[in-house]
């Protein structure tokens, strides 16, 4: 009779200990008190897992008289932890926050210049009408392109339609054409630089070649179709290289670059220019050397 006593004694005591009570809850948004249904509540003593249905109720048995860890996730809201501490059955309303975080406010100022590292030709310009759809501007201080080198593949890359070969590593001569026709020497373009025809013979021989430096370059103005027309019987088109002007803001400023490449390759850049009152000047000097990406192509120029 003594060792039942004892045992029946211990058996309450475990229930006791154990005892569980039921709680009844419901979650809701924070932004808009709308019943979030398929939120995962989750004991973190105990393991058990429960769910919320379409009105966003759960139920989820919990250890009486005991500290409980709640978690509660949802995806797009914020996973939220609640310490529960009950001792009889309970109905609670619990709240999650949508994800989300307010930023800063941003301003995009080089949208353009990233969809296209250049701009358009105003429809008229001094004596010149560019009203066509064939003109373009290739800003060079906005461009990602080799200029020490003169990579027209990289300088041109964003002009449709335009036909280019590389006979050489320093971009000492350009060859470019345009829809069809051929690059060599860039024959079938009006090269000028300034305005001013830089080729051996505009109509008889139009072969060009000398190519600016890129380096020096402030734009580069390619106006092709009708508009192209008022400078010569080329084909292709109008090809212009503005240099760079007097310095804005200084007296005097100089710019040194000293580039070295595969094959032996050396560019040396070096610019001069100031202003004072009404007066400007820009100058500069550009020195290549290299042996070439093929047999007996070295240069020196």
């Amino acid at each position: 009779m003594t060792r039942f006593t004892v045992y029946s004694f211990l058996w309450l005591c475990s229930l006791t200990i154990n005892a569980q009570v039921q709680l009844e809850g419901q979650v809701f948004s924070a932004l808009d008190s709308s019943a979030l249904a398929g939120v995962e509540i989750f004991n973190v003593q105990s393991e058990n897992l429960a769910i919320t249905n379409n009105q966003g109720f759960f139920k989820l048995k919990l250890t009486a008289n005991s500290i409980q860890d709640l978690v509660f996730f949802s995806y797009q809201y914020q996973s939220t932890k609640v310490q529960l501490h009950l001792s009889q059955d309970s109905s609670l309303k619990f709240y999650l926050y949508p994800l989300g975080e307010e930023l800063d406010e941003v301003i995009i100022q080089q949208k353009r210049a990233e969809a296209f590292r250049g701009s358009r030709l105003n429809e008229v310009e001094g004596t010149a009408v560019y009203a066509g759809k064939k003109s373009e501007v290739i800003v060079l201080e906005n461009t990602v392109a080799n200029l020490a080198a003169n990579n027209a593949r990289q300088v041109f890359a964003q002009v449709v339609g335009l036909n280019i070969y590389e006979n050489n590593d320093a971009g000492l001569q350009l060859n470019i054409g345009g829809r069809g026709l051929d690059p060599n020497r860039s024959s079938n373009f009006n090269v000028r630089q300034n305005g001013y025809d830089i080729s051996a013979d505009v109509l008889g021989y139009p072969e060009s070649y000398y190519t600016p430096t890129a380096e020096a370059l402030d734009e580069i103005q390619v106006v092709r179709g009708a508009a192209s027309l008022q400078y010569g019987t080329q084909f292709g088109g109008f090809l212009n290289f503005k240099m760079k002007g007097p310095a804005k803001d200084t007296s005097l400023a100089i710019v040194q670059r000293n580039t070295i490449g595969s094959f032996g390759l050396f560019t040396n850049f070096t610019s001069l220019s100031g202003r004072k009152g009404k007066w400007g000047f820009y100058t500069f000097f550009n020195y290549k050397e290299g042996q070439g990406w093929r047999p007996n192509s070295q240069f020196s120029s």
